[in-house]
């Protein structure tokens, strides 16, 4: 442990506190940016649940609480196999304090998120000092994809919050041996593990394995601790096995996938994790070796650039000591297995956030000292430019409510900004890029994003009967087909509870005056013996997969779906 001492005192030297002065990020300075970035990410709290995961998961939590049972995971009347238990309970939980609302929904994610901040402040003061903890945590709320996430809310809130959580506890134990750190490590990861999988402990664990490796500390892989950590996380997580056992091991009858006798445990152990990774599994996709590098290019926005200054300083010809080995080594890991993977989606990226915000943190608090500082600054500062050059262009293009003021606003504070940072200085340079991250938040979470949902047929549906139930004398069951992506969001949203059609022999339980949700193209599934009679339609689009032609408000129009609410009587 002498060595380990030793290397962290030399990494922790590299920082020079003079180069942010006291005034830039006293800790006054940095308590108004937080709250200022911790409000920007909240106005996501306040907006409507997107289509599809967030509409998913807000209706599974929903059944929980409407059928009392918070051991099985149900979708339109069937049980559901995908994502463990732990983001749904706290959601539920959530539901039975503030009620069945968007807001209900956000706010457990948003909870985690903060405490996601919480712990890179925590991890980054512990290997960099002060002054870069303080820096970590601006760039961690300002990161382009965890506004977007803190709006569309998913699992990926939960998860940045508990890894970086575990991460913190586990280094700890490393450093002083004690008890109760293992204990908080192996409870977060446990956590985490009940939110997406056990593939997570990869990205809590390899990190360590790089620090032990560079450091040559072998005897770490036979400590005893990181056995016992290993053993209580599998204790900590009997509460989501004991429900996957109840909901499907003992009910081998259940339908999942096509198929009967699935095992819920199996499920979560390999085919929800080694499945996907492998394309095995009953969930497969298609994947891209260079989809996550482009992806982080535009997801860790506006740092970005800042972040592949740090990998150049660190691998290239001209080494600088620059990022910890937990830090690096846990990143560029999972980096490359995410990279492998045949089974790719963008928000899978958030969980490295904290980590990222560190390193890119380290590069801002030795900036003084590297080599092209001032390229470095011109760089964020056009890249500033460029991006309210594109936000103006976008507010004008998509055409959303109250969309001059947005642009008047945007043109206002953007100028303000990039004139008051044009001098080079490590200050600047950390300054020009906070104000765009935050910029491109209120853009999104006060105007597209609102704009955006709007175009939710199913949530304009469920809206429609709720206002109608008590005059129309609507039935207490509407009915869905089962693969309309629009019913996730209409289930959520309606007073009324959703009854999914999976099979021709479902058809002979709807009962004459019932009513339907579906799109026009899937009329032709209605058997012959109803009369399909239309009672409302809205205009839908599925806008998690934008276009150039809906996002353009001149032909947008033409762009949208239909979903209908029918009544069917039989004839």
């Amino acid at each position: 442990m002498k060595k380990a001492n030793i290397i962290d005192n030399f990494t922790h030297g590299l920082h020079d506190p003079s180069l942010f002065s006291s005034s830039m990020l006293s800790k006054r300075v940095f308590s108004l940016l937080c709250v200022a970035g911790i409000a920007v990410n909240g106005i996501g709290l306040f907006s409507g649940v997107m289509m599809i995961d967030g509409a998913l998961y807000a209706l599974i939590a929903k059944n929980m609480v409407l059928s009392g049972n918070y051991e099985f995971l149900t979708l339109h009347g069937f049980d559901w196999l995908d994502k463990p238990h732990f983001p749904f309970w706290c959601t539920a939980l959530s539901y039975r304090i503030f009620g069945i609302h968007d807001f209900a929904y956000k706010l457990p994610a948003f909870i985690f998120w903060l405490i996601g901040a919480l712990y890179t402040y925590l991890l980054a003061r512990r290997l960099h000092g002060r002054n870069v903890a303080r820096i970590a945590v601006l760039v961690y709320l300002s990161a382009l994809h965890l506004l977007l996430c803190n709006s569309a809310v998913n699992a990926e809130p939960y998860l940045t919050g508990m890894i970086v959580a575990a991460i913190y506890h586990f280094y700890r134990t490393y450093r002083e041996g004690t008890f109760s750190q293992l204990l908080f490590g192996a409870l977060w990861a446990a956590l985490a593990v009940m939110t997406k999988g056990i593939f997570v402990l990869i990205i809590v664990g390899s990190g360590f394995i790089v620090l032990w490796l560079v450091r040559k500390e072998w005897r770490q892989f036979l400590n005893y601790r990181w056995y016992a950590a290993v053993a209580l996380v599998l204790v900590f997580i009997l509460p989501e096995l004991y429900c996957l056992y109840r909901q499907f091991d003992a009910r081998p009858a259940v339908e999942v996938f096509g198929q009967t006798h699935v095992s819920g445990i199996r499920f979560f152990f390999w085919d929800s994790q080694f499945g996907r990774f492998f394309n095995s599994g009953p969930i497969t996709g298609h994947g891209d070796p260079f989809f996550y590098l482009h992806t982080l290019l535009w997801a860790f926005l506006p740092w970005s650039p800042l972040l592949l200054f740090a990998v150049y300083f660190f691998f290239g010809k001209r080494r600088v000591a620059m990022g910890h080995p937990l830090l690096w080594g846990s990143f560029l890991i999972t980096f490359l297995l995410f990279s492998a993977s045949q089974f790719q989606l963008p928000h899978y990226l958030n969980a490295l956030f904290p980590l990222v915000s560190i390193w890119t943190a380290q590069l801002l608090g030795n900036m003084g000292r590297l080599p092209a500082n001032g390229t470095m600054h011109r760089i964020q500062w056009y890249s500033g430019m460029v991006i309210v050059i594109l936000l103006c262009a976008l507010i004008v293009l998509f055409h959303g409510s109250g969309w001059w003021v947005f642009g008047i606003i945007t043109v206002g504070v953007g100028l303000a900004v990039l004139v008051l940072t044009r001098r080079v200085s490590p200050s600047n340079t950390f300054l020009v890029s906070y104000a765009i991250g935050l910029l491109i938040g209120i853009f999104y979470g006060g105007y597209l994003y609102p704009g955006l949902l709007t175009y939710q047929g199913g949530d304009r549906m469920a809206r429609f009967i709720n206002a109608h139930i008590a005059e129309e004398h609507y039935p207490d069951r509407l009915y869905v087909l089962d693969l309309e992506i629009e019913n996730f969001m209409l289930g959520f949203r309606c007073e009324v509870p959703l009854q999914a059609i999976r099979s021709e022999k479902q058809w002979d339980a709807v009962n004459d005056g019932s009513l339907l949700a579906i799109r026009p193209e899937a009329l032709g599934e209605i058997p012959d013996r109803f009369e399909v009679e239309p009672v409302a339609s809205f205009g839908a689009y599925r806008i998690s997969r934008l276009t150039p032609k809906f996002f353009y408000y001149r032909t947008r129009d033409a762009q949208l779906g239909e979903f209908r609410l029918v009544r069917l009587k039989k004839r």
